[in-house]
């Protein structure tokens, strides 16, 4: 995240990817951003998962020239992960018009190339990659938040939303697989840069109560002053142990 005296006259977000198949990313991510009262220019919720899906379903060849509708809908439908060629205009489409807030990104990135490409566009846009948050451009984020849970669980809560017909044990089996193989270059590269915190949640335990950890979290990074997000939290949490007692 990038604060300057004249950044208000631009605007500037905070990136943060939240990470773990089965362990309750969109929900944490939506207890933030779904309550009316919570202006959407404090946190935006972009689950890439749901967005592609709902980019498939439109009956148009094209809406931004740089975005490849086709590939998008050939590799969801062989539940193929999409190559950073495809993924990065995805997402510099949807995130190019919205500043000062602070992006929760769910389900990406899903493999090194894609981690790289991201950080990797932000150095051809600008002279000084540092500025990119600052003007609303992509770039490293500002936080990787891995939630973990056992694979019961996690296989469990797949099945139950069940998204689409064919999610189903071998499905999950697969997707499973690759991304504990692909976390671990992941992991490791996230680790090594000094400028971004690597966060691990359990999630375990019923989602309401991962809250207040996944809060904490997003206190620290937050484009919002500490105050102001304190307060948020607080009522979030407030709303949600009411809407579980």
């Amino acid at each position: 995240m990038v604060r300057s005296d004249d950044s208000s006259a631009f605007g500037f977000h905070t990136i943060v990817f939240v990470l773990g198949p089965g362990c309750g990313k969109g929900t944490l991510c939506k207890a933030v951003t779904g309550r009316p009262d919570i202006n959407e220019a404090h946190y935006t919720h972009l689950s890439l998962g749901d967005h592609l899906r709902e980019l498939c379903k439109q009956d148009v060849k094209t809406q931004d020239r740089n975005v490849d509708y086709d590939k998008i809908r050939e590799h969801l439908k062989e539940n193929k992960l999409l190559p950073a060629d495809v993924l990065i205009p995805v997402l510099e489409h949807k995130m190019g018009d919205r500043f000062s807030t602070t992006w929760l990104i769910d389900g990406f990135p899903r493999n090194l190339e894609t981690a790289l490409a991201f950080e990797k566009t932000a150095s051809t846009v600008l002279p000084l990659p540092s500025l990119t948050t600052c003007l609303g451009q992509l770039g490293k984020p500002d936080m990787v938040i891995v939630l973990e849970c056992e694979r019961a669980t996690a296989e469990a809560r797949f099945l139950k939303r069940g998204r689409e017909s064919a999610d189903d044990k071998e499905r999950f089996a697969r997707r499973y697989a690759e991304y504990v193989e692909n976390m671990k270059a992941i992991r490791e590269h996230y680790r090594k840069q000094g400028d971004i915190r690597l966060e691990t949640i359990c999630t375990d335990m019923p989602l309401e109560d991962s809250l207040g950890d996944f809060g904490d979290s997003l206190l620290s990074v937050s484009a919002l002053d500490r105050d102001g997000v304190e307060k948020e939290w607080a009522a979030i949490q407030e709303a949600m142990g009411k809407g579980h007692s």
